[in-house]
C-alpha cells in the first residue's frame, strides 16, 4: 500500500460481534483521495438503494485521509460518513480533536460499522486488539460524562460518544469527539444510536508512514511558516470563529429570530469581545494545530455561574444566540452547553428552536403542547427545557421537533412551511443568503443540504471589488469551483480554517503517498467526488427541484440593518442555478450527463 495510508479498513459487525480487516483500495485512493471521497465511494458501492438511515443496514464510517496524523498543520481532522436520517442524503461530518490521528496510529484508514447490537455496547480498540463491552452503565449518560467515565475505565484513550439525543434517535443528533469536538451535521449521532453503539475508545502506537519523510518535513515547515505569517491567523487565534459576529451583524445578515431579520439589537452582548471580556478563560487546539482557535470558557456570573465549556463558536452564537433572541453571551453559552451535553448539532437545533418559537408566536403550537412551557425569544430557561424535551422526545410536539424543521413543518401544517428555514431537510447556517447571494446558490446546491462549508463565499462577496453581494453575477462559477476544491480538501483531510494553498495541498499529498498529482488532477478528484455524491443522492431519491431556498428568502425583505429591503428574486436565482448546472456539465434538470460522467470515470456508477 502507498505511504500516507495505513492500507487497512476495519469492518465491525455489531450483530455478530465480529471484526475483519480489508485492504484499502489503492486505485480508489488515487481517484477519491480519502476521508470524504473514499467514504463516498464505499457508501455508494455498499449501501443498498433505499436503505432506511436508521435501520441496521445503514453503514456508519469513521474515515481519515492521507494527511491525517502527520506533521502537516491541522492534520487531526477526521470525517464521519453515512446516509443521513435528517435528509435521506449523503452526509460527511468533519471533526477535530485527536481521535482521527489516533486511528492512523492504530493502523486504520477507515472504521466501518455494520448492523446493530442486541443491547448497548461500546468498542475498545487498542492497536490490533478489539473488544466489545457492555455499555448499559453509560447508556443514558451525557456526552462529556460518558467520555470521562470511559477514560477512567479504559485509560487515556481517544473517544467518540453519543448522548441521550443520539440514543433517542433525534434526527440531528451529533457525535462528540474527545469530549469537546463534534461531528455535528446530518444526524450521524442518531445512526450510531440506532446501532446501539454508545462509544468507541481508541489508542494506537504505530508510526504514520510517509513516502518521502524528509521532503514532507520540509514542506510541512514551509506551510507552517506561511500560516504563522498569515494576517488573519492572529485574529482567528485570539477570537476564534466568534470574530464574525460583529462583521455579519454589521453587514445585516446574521440570523435573527428565525431569519425574520438580519440585524440583532443585542449583537454587542454576544460578540467576540463580550466573550473575551466575560467568559473566555484561555485557548486550546486540536492535534498539531498552531492556529489554536479554541475558546475555553466558563460562566462567571448569573443563574448559570460555574458552567464550563469549549466555545461557543460563531455558528452556535448565530443560531442559538441572535436567532433565538438571546441577550447575553452567558445565556448563549448556557444553551450551547446544554445542547452539547445531550449531543445535538447546534446549527440544526438552533434552527428548530427558532422555528418552534415563531410557531408559538403565531399560535400554531401552545404552551400546553410543550409540557406547559411558554417559549419566547431570549428566554434561556424555557428554551433549555425544550432542548431537554427534544433530546428525550418528551411530549408530542417535542417529539415532532426532534424530527427536524422540514418534517416538523409538514406535521404541524398551518402555514408553518412558510417560515421553515432549511434546504433538503438541513437547517441553514449562520449566514442569511439575502446578505450574500452566493451563499444562497451554495446552500441550494450543497451535497448534504444547507451547508456553509461546501462553498463559503461570504468573505469574497463582502470584500472583493469585483463582486456584487446582492447579485448572482459570477456566483455560479465561484460556487462550483469552491465546491470542487473543498471536496478534495475535505478528503485529505485538513481544517477549514487553515490557510493552505492548493499547490501546497497537492505537494503534501504527493510527498506523503508517492503519487504524481498535479493541481489540475487534484481538482478533478474534487469534481469526481462531488459528482459521485450527486449520483448517490439521486439514487436515494433526491429531486433536483429541491435545489431551492426557503420561501422566506424569496418573499420577505429585511426591515432593518445595512441590508434593509433586500430579498432574493426567484427568477434570478433560477437563472443562476441553470448557469451552475451548465458549468457543471449537468443537464437542465440538474442531473450529470453521460459525457460528464465519462470524463470523470464514473460512467459505470449505475443509479
Amino acid at each position: 500500500m502507498s505511504s500516507g495510508y495505513t492500507g487497512r479498513i476495519l469492518n465491525i459487525d455489531l450483530k455478530n460481534k465480529s471484526t475483519n480487516y480489508e485492504k484499502t483500495n489503492l486505485k480508489d485512493t488515487k481517484n477519491f483521495i480519502g476521508a470524504k471521497g473514499l467514504g463516498a465511494k464505499i457508501l455508494f458501492d455498499r449501501l443498498k438503494k433505499g436503505t432506511n438511515p436508521l435501520s441496521p443496514e445503514n453503514i456508519l464510517m469513521f474515515t481519515t485521509g492521507p494527511l491525517t496524523g502527520t506533521i502537516a498543520q491541522t492534520s487531526g481532522r477526521g470525517t464521519v460518513v453515512t446516509k443521513s436520517p435528517q435528509t435521506g442524503l449523503f452526509v460527511d461530518s468533519h471533526f477535530g480533536g485527536i481521535f482521527a490521528a489516533e486511528m492512523k496510529r492504530a493502523g486504520l484508514d477507515i472504521i466501518i460499522i455494520n448492523n446493530r447490537a442486541e443491547k448497548p455496547v461500546y468498542i475498545v480498540i487498542k492497536d490490533d486488539i478489539i473488544e466489545f463491552k457492555d455499555a448499559l452503565d453509560i447508556w443514558g449518560r451525557k456526552c462529556l460524562e460518558s467520555h470521562e467515565i470511559l477514560q477512567k475505565k479504559e485509560g487515556k484513550t481517544k473517544t467518540v460518544v453519543i448522548g441521550p439525543a443520539g440514543e433517542n434517535l433525534v434526527r440531528f443528533s451529533s457525535i462528540t469527539v474527545d469530549g469537546h469536538r463534534h461531528a455535528g451535521r446530518g444526524g450521524s449521532g442518531a445512526v450510531m444510536g440506532s446501532k446501539n453503539l454508545k462509544a468507541i475508545t481508541l489508542s494506537g502506537s504505530k508510526k504514520v508512514s510517509l513516502h518521502n519523510e524528509e521532503g514532507f518535513k520540509n514542506k510541512a515547515k514551509e506551510v507552517l511558516k506561511q500560516i504563522q505569517e498569515n494576517d488573519f491567523v492572529p485574529k482567528r487565534r485570539k477570537y476564534g470563529t466568534p470574530y464574525w459576529v460583529k462583521v455579519i451583524n454589521s453587514e445585516g445578515f446574521i440570523p435573527t429570530k428565525n431569519y425574520q431579520e438580519g440585524n440583532f439589537e443585542y449583537a454587542d452582548e454576544i460578540n467576540a469581545e463580550s466573550m473575551q471580556n466575560r467568559i473566555v478563560d484561555g485557548g486550546g487546539a486540536c492535534f498539531n494545530c498552531v492556529i489554536a482557535c479554541w475558546n475555553k470558557s466558563s460562566i462567571k456570573s448569573g443563574p448559570f455561574k460555574g458552567i464550563k465549556l469549549v466555545g461557543p463558536e460563531y455558528e452556535t452564537i448565530a443560531l442559538m444566540g441572535s436567532n433565538l433572541g438571546m441577550k447575553s453571551i452567558e445565556d448563549v453559552a448556557y444553551i450551547c452547553h446544554i445542547c452539547n451535553e445531550f449531543g445535538m448539532d447546534t446549527i440544526s437545533l438552533g434552527g428548530v428552536l427558532g422555528f418552534a418559537i415563531e410557531a408559538y408566536d403565531k399560535g400554531i403550537i401552545t404552551a400546553k403542547d410543550l409540557n406547559n412551557n411558554k417559549i419566547e425569544w431570549g428566554k434561556p430557561e424555557e428554551i433549555s427545557k425544550l432542548i431537554k424535551d427534544i433530546a428525550y422526545r418528551k411530549g408530542k410536539v417535542a417529539d415532532i421537533l426532534a424530527e427536524g424543521t422540514k418534517i416538523a413543518a409538514e406535521k404541524l401544517g398551518k402555514a408553518s412551511k412558510d417560515f421553515a428555514v432549511h434546504v433538503n431537510g438541513l437547517e441553514i447556517p449562520g449566514y442569511d443568503p439575502r446578505g450574500t447571494f452566493g451563499m444562497g446558490l451554495a446552500y441550494a446546491t450543497s451535497d448534504r443540504g444547507a451547508c456553509h462549508q461546501r462553498a463559503w463565499t461570504v468573505k469574497a462577496e463582502l470584500y472583493s471589488p469585483d463582486l456584487e453581494r446582492f447579485s448572482f453575477k459570477d456566483k455560479a462559477q465561484i460556487v462550483k469551483d469552491v465546491q470542487d476544491e473543498r471536496a478534495a480538501f475535505f478528503s485529505l483531510v485538513l481544517c477549514d480554517f487553515a490557510p493552505i494553498s492548493i499547490e501546497n495541498c497537492v505537494d503534501m499529498w504527493n510527498l506523503s503517498t508517492g503519487f504524481d498529482h498535479s493541481v489540475e488532477s487534484y481538482l478533478k478528484c474534487g469534481e469526481r467526488i462531488w459528482n459521485l455524491v450527486k449520483l448517490f443522492n439521486l439514487r436515494e431519491g433526491h429531486n433536483p427541484s429541491d435545489d431551492n431556498l426557503p420561501t422566506r428568502m424569496f418573499n420577505d425583505s429585511f426591515t432593518n440593518g445595512s441590508a434593509k429591503g433586500i430579498k432574493i428574486d426567484k427568477n434570478e436565482f433560477k437563472k443562476s442555478l441553470e448557469e451552475y448546472y451548465s458549468i457543471r456539465g449537468w443537464n437542465n434538470k440538474g442531473i450529470p450527463t453521460k459525457e460528464k460522467l465519462k470524463e470523470l470515470g464514473l460512467e459505470k456508477m449505475v443509479i
